[in-house]
């Protein structure tokens, strides 16, 4: 079964709608089955997504995906590295090893607007400093915090 998801999956994002190249955004999913409103949420949470890596300068050979929904997410749950159980709990799952972090749309669309996105600040963190290490983590976003005329807290993202 997990290879058959793994397939799916696969496939699935080899249709992603892609973004510009500089932002390294794609979304993911299965587009076709979305209705309008859906498809305009996934593309808002890809857009929200796209500035601020470029923003906070995240590896420039790192890789960004939106997926959809919540049925696409427990389909990438099923074959991602971590337990599926894990990943109910979070927005975000970053691989270091492959330089791959997959969001979970709908927790985007959920999060404010104003200042840094937490949720995108944490995986760039992870990203920038190839660690999961949270103090680390929540120190470079309390640097971008102080270094940006944008204010938020800092409330755990996972």
């Amino acid at each position: 079964m997990k290879v058959l998801a793994r397939v799916t999956l696969v496939s699935l994002l080899s249709f992603a709608v892609h973004a510009s190249a500089e932002s390294r955004v794609c979304i993911g999913g299965d587009l076709d089955r979305l209705s309008p409103a859906q498809k305009s949420g996934c593309f808002n949470s890809a857009s929200r997504v796209r500035s601020q890596p470029v923003t906070l300068h995240a590896p420039s050979d790192w890789h960004f995906f939106v997926v959809c929904t919540e049925s696409d997410w427990q389909m990438y749950a099923s074959f991602s590295k971590r337990k599926a159980v894990d990943l109910n709990r979070i927005g975000a799952d970053t691989d270091i090893q492959n330089r791959t972090t997959f969001f979970r749309g709908e927790w985007l669309l959920a999060s404010g607007n104003k200042g840094l996105n937490e949720l995108v600040a944490h995986e760039v963190a992870a990203a920038v400093l190839q660690s999961a290490d949270e103090v680390a983590i929540h120190r470079q976003i309390a640097s971008w915090s102080r270094d940006s005329s944008e204010n938020f807290s800092l409330q755990a993202s996972r």
